[in-house]
């Protein structure tokens, strides 16, 4: 059996497969939730497989960890253990000191003098889009800084990321996905557009553009390279989505709780035809993506283990993961404000770059 742990709000991603495409596994993959862990005093065998670690807070973390470490130790398979999986900002910063990126990403709050321009923001722990234009000099980003603090951004969970521009010489970028699954690197989806933000969802749908990831899901051009990506982040479920750069690979981020397939839900951007003539690749990736899972599934696992956390990891527990949509502060606060906005947006747009500069932690001047 295997037991995929994830926080109760985010259970629609592997819900939906398991309702379609993944329904011959449905009698093999229990859902448990990281809200449930506290109560449990016991843990059935099978292998546990720890999702969306990027979504729990501190203390979630904690909690998951405790779990894994027990579960470990009674000869339980853990996937994704939470002492060592990294998330987005480790990673990137993993990948970048072994020079298997080249581009880095910094906390907002941080020093940020040694950055190579362009940038962006994004947040550190949700999987939204890039929240600025790419800011071009320490002044445009400082003006998107005061506007994050003014829209209730928490600089804590802001990210400032170093542009790496993958385009291709007609201006074309691509944006690669696979998953990992154990040990096994599958990849899912190629999109194209001359957004430097690409989505699925502003993709172009050609013949062509289809036949390129055609080959892309069969051939698995860059499975060795992914496999050490991988191994790095000490993922073993997700799903990359990255980028080509002359001969390396850009890696932009490690989803551990992607979507499989929106199943019955799925409407999607692409035109009727273009779906039916991509049929072929899809299904190609859910049947390797349930062998995938069926050969982490071993006979013979450990009966349940008893299981019990310190007090302090459960007092004041509370919350374990975050909304899956980030709060914004300041928010009665605005609305309470809203009638007096034609008066207030002068006296706002000159106090966003000093808001900015006063987020940003300065370089320390050297010693004597």
């Amino acid at each position: 059996m295997i037991h995929f742990v994830v926080p109760r709000d985010s259970e629609f991603g592997i819900r939906d497969y398991l309702k379609v495409y993944g329904l011959p596994l449905a009698a093999r993959i229990a859902v448990l939730h990281y809200e449930d862990l506290p109560a449990r005093s016991s843990l059935p065998g099978g292998v546990y497989l720890f999702s969306a670690l990027d979504q729990l807070l501190p203390r979630g973390l904690r909690l998951a960890g405790e779990a894994a470490r027990q579960l470990a130790g009674a000869g339980m398979r853990v996937m994704n253990h939470p002492d060592r999986t990294l998330r987005r900002l480790g990673l990137l910063e993993a990948l970048y000191r072994r020079g298997l990126n080249r581009h880095r990403a910094l906390r907002a709050g941080a020093d940020l003098s040694s950055l190579r321009y362009p940038v962006f923001l994004r947040e550190e722990f949700h999987h939204t889009s890039a929240l600025t234009p790419l800011l071009h000099t320490a002044e445009e980003l400082q003006l998107e800084l005061g506007r994050a603090v003014v829209r209730g951004l928490p600089m804590d969970e802001l990210l400032v990321v170093e542009f790496c521009d993958t385009a291709d010489p007609e201006g074309s970028y691509r944006k690669y996905a696979a998953f990992v699954v154990g040990s096994e690197v599958l990849p899912r989806s190629l999109s194209h557009g001359t957004n430097w933000a690409l989505k699925h969802s502003g993709s172009e749908f050609t013949r062509k553009r289809l036949d390129e990831e055609r080959e892309y899901m069969f051939e698995n051009p860059h499975q060795a390279r992914l496999r050490e990506i991988f191994n790095v982040a000490q993922v073993e479920y997700g799903r990359i989505d990255y980028a080509i750069k002359g001969d390396m690979i850009e890696t932009w981020e490690i989803n551990l709780n992607p979507t499989i397939g929106r199943g019955s839900r799925s409407k999607g951007a692409m035109p009727a035809d273009m779906r039916e003539y991509r049929s072929r690749a899809r299904d190609h990736f859910y049947r390797r993506f349930q062998a995938a899972f069926e050969a982490i599934d071993l006979p013979g696992a450990p009966g349940a283990i008893v299981v019990s956390y310190p007090p302090a990891t459960l007092a004041g527990l509370g919350a374990l993961a975050r909304p899956s949509h980030a709060p914004r502060r300041f928010e009665s606060v605005k609305r309470i404000l809203r009638p007096f906005r034609p008066l207030l947006d002068p006296i706002v747009r000159l106090m966003l770059p000093l808001l900015g500069r006063a987020t940003v932690r300065r370089p320390r001047s050297p010693g004597p």
